[in-house]
């Protein structure tokens, strides 16, 4: 940082949210970093730490994990640098803070643990992940993230004991379920402030913007000198909830795979539980959560493939993940990122 408060001291800014913390400004307040032009960094050999460790998130919970950002194109291309390697160089790089920040994350855990056992709650993440492991291949069907979801809102604890042998979606159940994922998307989807949307970076580099208000979905492309230009208002309720096809359906499933096995989600899942006030169980918060993600990203991908005419083959599922990972990895957690 002191190098922009000597060079760029007109090029940072104080944000409030979500916490007090410096940032570099962007171009008409909103739009791309004010430190590129023609889509090149002009500030490369200087760019702060965050930029150099992107598409790398290094989470702390009661341990040490990299996740890496799928929303980036390049992770895709399968070139370049072996990300491991880079992963370990950067936690080398970083050994202080991890060390530092470790403690304090472990004594959130430490803390957040006590409390699910003082209100009773089993809080077993081995076995939660054990049981949605076995069942991804369930989970790219719609009806079964339907019956997930409908089963985490119960007052009983969740089990997969009692899950349906066939599922069938009748036009009124899958109307239905299109809703609920429509609306948890448009949630997602919701915010005032531009700067805080959901960015989607298509193959040909352009950005574009969705912001949800109303009921109702508008486009925007997203200029490199900041300024956004209207593109279209989509009708949501014209997006249908499509089915993963071919490799999509594996890529789906490989996706989920991730999700569960990131330290991020199961911190978002005990984030919930905390703000429920320990009154849920663990098993319906962190099984809500995942098919919530799932259909999230289904009608993510879905609405994406509708602009387009296309289908959720693997391109089409690739495109809604790319839409959607970043998002996923700034939802709240009671561990930390650094």
């Amino acid at each position: 940082m002191q190098f922009f408060k000597k060079n760029f001291p007109q090029c940072i800014m104080v944000r409030k949210s979500p916490h007090k913390h410096t940032a570099l400004t962007l171009k008409n307040g909103s739009g791309p970093c004010s430190f590129l032009e023609a889509r090149k960094c002009t500030i490369y050999q200087s760019r702060p730490h965050y930029c150099r460790q992107f598409p790398f998130h290094i989470y702390l919970g009661t341990r040490v994990q990299v996740e890496l950002d799928l929303s980036c194109r390049g992770i895709w291309l399968d070139k370049g640098e072996d990300t491991t390697s880079i992963a370990l160089q950067m936690l080398e790089d970083s050994k202080a803070a991890v060390r530092r920040t470790l403690q304090d994350s472990k004594e959130v855990y430490r803390q957040f643990h006590a409390n699910c056992r003082d209100a009773g709650i089993d809080c077993a993440p081995e076995k939660l992940r054990r049981e949605v492991n076995v069942r991804l291949e369930h989970m790219a069907d719609p009806a079964y993230l339907g019956w997930m979801l409908d089963q985490s809102v119960e007052d009983e604890e969740m089990s997969f004991t009692r899950e349906p042998l066939e599922l069938v979606l009748d036009e009124a159940r899958r109307e239905q379920l299109r809703q609920a994922a429509m609306e948890t998307a448009l949630e997602s989807l919701a915010s005032e402030d531009p700067m805080s949307a959901p960015v989607y970076c298509d193959p040909h580099n352009r950005w574009y913007i969705f912001i949800s208000s109303n009921g109702g979905l508008d486009m925007y492309l997203l200029k490199d000198d900041g300024g956004m230009e209207r593109v279209r208002a989509i009708d949501p309720q014209k997006v249908p909830l499509l089915t993963p096809e071919g490799r999509g359906r594996q890529l789906f499933i490989d996706y989920l795979r991730t999700l569960n096995h990131r330290d991020s989600v199961l911190g978002y899942a005990y984030f919930l539980l905390d703000d429920y006030g320990y009154e849920d169980e663990m098993a319906n918060v962190y099984y809500g959560v995942m098919s919530a993600a799932a259909l999230d990203l289904l009608w993510r991908a879905s609405l994406l493939a509708y602009l387009k005419g296309g289908e959720l083959d693997e391109e089409g599922m690739r495109e809604g993940i790319i839409f959607y990972d970043m998002d996923r990895l700034d939802a709240p957690t009671i561990g930390a990122f650094i």
